[in-house]
């Protein structure tokens, strides 16, 4: 899947309600949750992202430890 890196950002700050430049400049392993993400705005970025990127996450990704730092939610969206 081709994706925007920026655009992804711009999800994650906007749901988390905080500067875009904070997670664009997090450390690839920092975690999301340090920065306000919690199981609701979890589920509120996986459903951007499906509508912005038109997928659908399987059932075992949508667990919060598999896209709670930008490491990880890269790496789940180059595997779909």
């Amino acid at each position: 899947m081709e994706y925007n890196k920026k655009e992804i950002f711009e999800i994650i700050a906007e749901t988390l309600k905080v500067d875009i430049e904070l997670i664009e400049n997090m450390d690839e392993d920092e975690d999301f949750t340090i920065h306000g993400m919690n199981s609701i705005s979890a589920i509120r970025i996986i459903v951007k992202l499906e509508e912005t990127y038109d997928f659908e996450l399987n059932d075992e990704d949508l667990l919060i430890d598999r896209f709670n730092t930008p490491k990880k939610i890269f790496a789940m969206l180059d595997s779909y």
